[in-house]
């Protein structure tokens, strides 16, 4: 939420109400939508913008650092955060990266400058 994904839901979905009552138990007592028996929490966001995500918040994260990170580091820190869905490829994450990030030689990267990025095109 903090990063728009409430927002990306409203683009697409006008009325939460149907998609609830379709996938959630509703207490009328307590006023509580709950996860309907024996089935499982399902989501999905699109592999770019996980991507996206996890790269901007590792950037993100490196900045308050002090720190540039080598697209190795990068790599290395998202994937165990995608392993639930769709492995990327390091092409994807290389688009994503340029996209969001500059090069700042050595084979680092650093978050564009404030204005620069979105996480939503």
């Amino acid at each position: 939420m903090e990063l728009g994904f409430l927002d990306l839901m409203k683009k697409e979905y006008s009325d939460l109400t149907p998609i609830l009552f379709e996938n959630f138990d509703y207490a009328e007592a307590t006023e509580k939508f709950t996860i309907k028996k024996n089935a499982k929490f399902r989501t999905h966001i699109d592999l770019n913008l996980r991507v996206r995500y996890y790269v901007l918040s590792y950037l993100t994260r490196m900045e308050h650092q002090g720190k540039n990170a080598s697209f190795d580091d990068i790599v290395l820190h998202i994937i165990p955060l995608l392993r639930n869905g769709i492995t990327p490829e390091k092409q994807t994450i290389l688009n994503v990266l340029e996209s969001i990030g500059e090069h700042v030689g050595n084979g680092h990267w650093r978050l564009k400058k404030l204005g620069q990025t979105q996480l939503f095109n």
